[in-house]
């Protein structure tokens, strides 16, 4: 291989290593929505607002706030998700809202692969890991669903 050849191999690999490396550092604005109540029959979200949600990336974390107004039913709680739905569905839980409200931080690969932000309504002391019906909940705008 010549010079110029492994030269220029070399830069096109650099590159792409570059590119990867920095695709994982976009860092959104924070952003406050308004969750709603679930459409009934769904899918989607009527006009009806159960509370709000604050989402803050910052390269591979992800910092979530949520304070809901509505109260879950007798021996219930609410659970908050991030969905994949323009993907493969992917449903990854952040944790059972405590009371009123939840703050938590997610290290992970790529935020922005979530479109959807959704509340479950789950039993108390729930030990089924996947997400039941959908509560309410908001479509992430851009740059989620990247």
């Amino acid at each position: 291989m010549t010079k110029l050849k492994m030269s220029i191999l070399l830069t096109i690999f650099a590159a792409a290593i570059s590119i990867m490396i920095g695709s994982n550092n976009v860092n959104a604005q924070t952003v406050t929505l308004d969750l709603h109540k679930a459409k009934d029959p769904g899918p989607g979200f009527g006009n009806e607002t159960i509370g709000t949600a604050s989402f803050d990336a910052h390269n591979n974390t992800l910092n979530v706030a949520v304070n809901m107004t509505a109260v879950p039913k007798q021996d219930k709680v609410f659970e908050a998700w991030l969905v994949d739905a323009d993907g493969s569905n992917y449903k990854l839980s952040l944790g059972a809202i405590a009371g009123n409200s939840l703050k938590t931080s997610e290290i992970m690969l790529n935020p922005y692969t979530y479109t959807q932000f959704i509340i479950t309504e789950e039993p108390r002391n729930d030990v089924d890991p996947n997400a039941a019906g959908t509560y309410g909940g908001v479509d992430l705008p851009p740059p989620f669903g990247q």
